[in-house]
Parts: C-alpha cells; structure tokens; sequence
C-alpha cells in the first residue's frame, strides 16, 4: 500500500514547479481513481485530465478519461504527469519529448512498454534509462517527496 499523503505531496510539488500551467491541459497517465487530479483541483487546477486503462475507474467520472497513454496520444496536453504509472512511465517521458512539453513522473517499477529497456533489471538501471530517454530533449532533475516509498520525482523541462 502506497503512502495516503503521496497524492498531496506530488500535487504541491506539481503546483509548485508548474504553477504557470495551472489553465493549460494536463494529463494525469495512469491516474486511477483521479486522486492526484483531485489534490490538484483543491490547489485551482480546472484542466487535468486522468487517463486509466481501467474501465471501472474511468466510467462515469468527470475527467477521466478510458485510454492507454501512448507517446503517439492524439490529444494535446501542455505538462503530462505520473505518480506512480507502472508500464506508461517510459510514454510519459516519450510523449513529453515528442511535443517538447514539461513532465513529472514519480516511477515505482521496471516495466518498459514504449521502447526496449534491455538494461540491469535494477530500480537505478532503470531510472538512468529514464534519464537517457528524456535528455535528448529535456534538462532533467530529480526531486523526492517525504513520503514512505517510491518517492524519487523526475522531473522534465524542454531545453
């Protein structure tokens, strides 16, 4: 089970490297149940949009939206964001890099679903085959919530 405080935590930490896309578009991949949207929407964020493969989490719920978030996603957002999104953190990196916009990505395992990770199967292996992948076309830096957990924050800026 995952830290309850971790949707808060990113939401500050989103409004507060992000804040001038408050009224832009924003994707939230792999959202679930839209809590980190909800924790944005108490900080003024009206655009986020939760993107879950899960049918029962995106039906019927405002601003959700049932979809696989790939890098070729027809929709255009202006930040795109993840906590914690298992197989679409290598898109979120790929769709931020194809649109030279800004993300935010909190990864929690290895599991590569845009491009072949043939790296160590190890959590640093993988983060610095996240770190390649976006530096092609963003300055990446990393951030840590205080959280218990997966906590590491990548986040992407377009040079």
């Amino acid at each position: 089970m995952g830290d309850p405080l971790r949707f808060r935590l990113f939401a500050d930490l989103i409004e507060t490297r992000f804040h001038r896309f408050k009224d832009s578009p924003v994707a939230d991949v792999a959202g679930g149940k839209g809590h980190l949207k909800a924790a944005l929407y108490l900080r003024g964020w009206r655009h986020v949009t939760t993107i879950d493969t899960r049918h029962r989490l995106a039906k019927g719920r405002p601003g959700q939206h049932y979809a696989k978030f790939t890098m070729h996603a027809w929709q255009h957002y202006s930040l795109v964001i993840g906590m914690h999104p298992d197989e679409a953190t290598d898109h979120i990196i790929l769709y931020a890099a194809k649109h030279l916009i800004p993300f935010a990505v909190c990864p929690c395992c290895i599991k590569p679903s845009a491009i072949n990770f043939d790296g160590r199967q190890t959590k640093a292996s993988w983060i610095e085959h996240l770190v390649k992948l976006a530096m092609t076309t963003h300055t990446v830096s990393r951030d840590y919530l205080p959280m218990e957990g997966d906590s590491l924050i990548l986040l992407g800026l377009p040079r």
